[in-house]
């Protein structure tokens, strides 16, 4: 009895999400959450934008500039939240044909592409950060910031996005039982 007992914790304890898994879903949704509320915000920010203009002919001046900086983190920050959900746009004319170990290849593949990307572009926008941050580069127009602030959401949607991948390919390759 005291061993059934055991293999049933055992079972039991090999279902649980891994430590870094919980802890990275927990980011990921957290920043999914974070991008809903800038959608919500930038919503609210066009509205005031275009009653200012229409009805008070008083225009936010950097109300265009803001939305952009808004809507890349927007997308940044909600991306690896999409790929967690399975929301990103896939093309399944032969993965729905393979099963098996093959399916299983044809999704590790595709996480492997996701974390390839998202490095590609997490390590160009750190080397682009970095040299804003030496150079002292600021931005134009109506809103004068250092350039690399507007940056930092992409380099943390990309973080994400790769390990959001490498989780999804740790699980293709060791799936739960």
């Amino acid at each position: 009895m005291h061993e059934q007992n055991r293999e049933g914790a055992k079972t039991a304890a090999s279902r649980l999400p891994l430590f870094p898994d919980r802890i990275v879903t927990g980011l990921v949704r957290l920043c999914g959450a974070l991008s809903t509320l800038l959608i919500l915000w930038i919503f609210g920010q066009i509205c005031v934008a275009v009653v200012r203009r229409y009805v008070f002919d008083a225009p936010l001046q950097w109300n265009d500039q803001m939305s952009g900086y808004l809507l890349v983190a927007v997308v940044m920050l909600g991306a690896a939240e999409a790929l967690r959900r399975g929301d990103h746009i896939g093309i399944d004319l032969l993965s729905n044909r393979l099963s098996g170990a093959r399916a299983r290849a044809q999704a590790a593949l595709a996480h492997l592409a996701v974390m390839v990307f998202a490095a590609v572009v997490g390590i160009s926008i750190w080397d682009s950060i970095e040299f804003a941050r030496r150079f002292g580069s600021y931005s134009i127009g109506y809103i004068e910031i250092q350039t690399w602030i507007p940056q930092l959401p992409v380099v943390l949607g990309a973080g994400l996005l790769f390990l959001t991948a490498a989780l999804r390919l740790w699980r293709t390759l060791r799936p739960l039982p």
